[in-house]
């Protein structure tokens, strides 16, 4: 049969594609431990001293010939009190236009707004609040004027709903963002600066950012010459393995704990063309949304959120698992003021900030549930989650009959309808 025969050949591509690959180890890094350098072991765990708010979404598509779509998205926050049962929030958002783009900053603005909610309701009934978001809470997003205009009025809706939770956090109201499966290596990157600006300064600056491939092309360069087992050679061998931060944490970790929080500058001034830029402020690229009149809201909001002190970064193995969780933390919990565009490069903060950095992991460590979950995240995640069955049966429909009520044909695209016939769905 058909099956059995492509079934063979995807056999024998797997073998030949795997074959060419050799598998990574850090825990012989010649660099293991500057990496382990930035982990603190910490396996406390504590109650919360409040209440805990946490906040998930979903989002579902329906798309017709023509070009038109109809994004429909949910979110669910729930604030759990010391007694009591707890409290849920809801929030639905719809988003119909032709070509849309940005579908998934359309729901992390929901959830963003929704998780805001919960924060001020638990304040107002308990006074002290931990916030979970589930995914990240750092800002990046592709630096070209002609895509942000395509989807600007998303983007800037999800960037004054991140700026607004950025500026509601304090130490009574905390919230940090957990995302169980990262592929940025910003963390490592920084550590590989680091070690290169202590052999060579020059070397450093020009290979400055975040990126291990741009560290390694420049060193490539470099290394051209060098004698084997020279310094910066061995540098760029480290470098030609590119995995990411969780990657090589989840390896070499010892035990439960932390890795020191490193405060991250503005994703701009790292951008091909930006070498001279020090900030967001003098940045090519805010110069050039200045001179941009469509994207005057964009801007603004940009501003806004970059006015605020910048979201840290940092890596969390719980007391139950086996790999770490990347953690994204407003950095003014852990007491930092200044303005996040104002920063030139990541940092990593100072040791009164690793001492309430405890504080956070204590309570995340008290909240897991089982390995690579927080309890209270996966809760929202089972009631925000929008099946594509619920979705197909109960939701869609209405959409198309909406859509005829106002005069659109909204008529299945061709795929659609060959899914629907040939494969059942």
């Amino acid at each position: 049969m058909a099956e059995e025969q492509f079934f063979q050949m995807f056999l024998s591509r797997l073998r030949e594609s795997i074959s060419r690959l050799s598998p990574l180890s850090f825990n012989s890094s010649p660099f293991k431990a500057s990496y382990l350098s930035k982990w603190y072991p910490y396996d406390e765990t504590c109650e919360p001293d409040g209440a805990v708010a946490a906040c998930d979404g979903s989002i579902s598509e329906s798309s017709f010939s023509g070009g038109l779509v109809v994004w429909v998205a949910r979110s669910v926050a729930h604030v759990y009190l010391k007694e009591g049962e707890p409290i849920s929030l809801l929030e639905a958002g719809v988003e119909a236009g032709y070509r849309l783009q940005g579908r998934e900053l359309f729901l992390r603005a929901l959830e963003l707004r929704t998780l805001r909610r919960a924060l001020e309701k638990a304040s107002q009934l308990h006074g002290r609040v931990f916030g979970i978001f589930d995914g990240s809470l750092y800002l990046t997003f592709l630096h070209h004027r002609d895509r942000l205009r395509a989807f600007s009025r998303v983007f800037e809706n999800y960037v004054r709903e991140l700026t607004l939770l950025l500026k509601l956090v304090d130490e009574e109201k905390m919230a940090v963002g957990v995302s169980k499966d990262s592929d940025i290596s910003y963390l490592r990157a920084k550590i590989m600066i680091d070690i290169l600006h202590s052999m060579d300064p020059e070397i450093a600056a020009e290979a400055r950012g975040r990126s291990i491939r741009r560290i390694r092309e420049v060193l490539g360069e470099k290394v051209k010459g060098l004698p084997p087992g020279s310094m910066l050679k061995t540098c760029f061998e480290e470098l030609e393995q590119d995995f990411s931060d969780e990657g090589v944490y989840s390896e070499i970790a010892p035990s439960p704990g932390f890795t020191k929080p490193l405060l991250l500058a503005p994703q701009t001034i790292f951008l091909t063309g930006e070498a001279k830029s020090t900030s967001w402020w003098d940045s090519g690229f805010r110069a050039r949304l200045k001179r941009d009149e469509e994207l005057k809201g964009v801007l603004e909001a940009l501003d806004d959120y970059f006015s605020n002190p910048p979201v840290a970064l940092t890596y969390w193995m719980p007391s139950m698992g086996s790999k770490v969780c990347r953690v994204d933390v407003p950095s003014s919990i852990l007491g930092y003021t200044g303005a996040g565009g104002s920063l030139s490069g990541d940092f990593f903060i100072g040791d009164s900030g690793v001492e309430k950095a405890k504080k956070i992991f204590c309570v995340l460590n008290r909240l897991q549930k089982e390995p690579h979950v927080v309890h209270p995240l996966a809760e929202v995640d089972s009631i925000a989650r929008l099946s594509r069955s619920i979705y197909k049966d109960a939701y869609e429909p209405v959409v198309v009959e909406e859509l005829r009520r106002r005069g659109f044909k909204a008529s299945p695209r061709r795929r659609s309808i060959r899914d629907a016939v040939l494969r059942g769905y």
